[in-house]
């Protein structure tokens, strides 16, 4: 694809926005409008998939045009929004090496023309596993008696020392054994083993 043609359309949306829009927000007003997206023929989840990649793509375009005239584009799943930028704002600032990833991905439209049914269906598995892996990971680091500040280091430590003390071949008790490796797996699962 030359160029995406969501890219006017979600600037109008954005300038005209007087509340927070979300990525699924910004989708509905594009379809209310009449926009249609290139998926016909894909499984849903293919064409889930294209939808958003396709609006990431233009908000990313845009986010690097509108840099250069001296705005911010802030972009979430949940807060989509237009900022003008500081005297000591700079790209690098702003974007650090994780959002830098997500650009370069959306920004390459190879992902979009020849992601397969099987890779958009891992992408999705990734996503649910880290969605609760973090909806459950205060618990583990309670497991483990550290506090949400603790590092990776610290976790691994925190494990190795518990797996020791509650493995059953050492006259451990199971459960509390299983407990901790439960809680080992959901904070590798999350970012603190990057």
């Amino acid at each position: 694809m030359s160029a995406n043609p969501l890219i006017i359309p979600i600037l109008e949306i954005l300038k005209s926005s007087t509340s927070k829009i979300g990525e699924y927000d910004l989708i509905c007003k594009l379809e209310e409008q009449g926009m249609e997206y290139p998926v016909t023929g894909d499984s849903y989840n293919v064409s889930v998939f294209k939808k958003h990649f396709m609006t990431m793509n233009a908000l990313y375009h845009l986010q690097q045009d509108l840099f250069g005239e001296g705005y911010y584009l802030s972009i979430s799943a949940l807060d989509i929004n237009i900022r003008p930028l500081t005297q000591s704002s700079s790209i690098s600032t702003l974007i650090d090496d994780a959002e830098q990833k997500v650009r370069d991905y959306y920004l390459n439209w190879q992902h979009f023309e020849n992601t397969t049914e099987a890779e958009v269906k891992a992408l999705l598995d990734q996503f649910w596993n880290q969605y609760y892996a973090v909806d459950k990971q205060l618990d583990a680091l309670t497991v483990l008696g550290l506090n949400e500040n603790a590092h990776w280091h610290e976790i691994k430590s925190s494990y190795r020392r518990l797996a020791a003390d509650h493995h059953p071949d050492k006259g451990g008790d199971s459960a509390l054994f299983i407990e901790v490796r439960e809680a080992y797996e959901i904070l590798k699962c999350c970012k603190y083993n990057n």
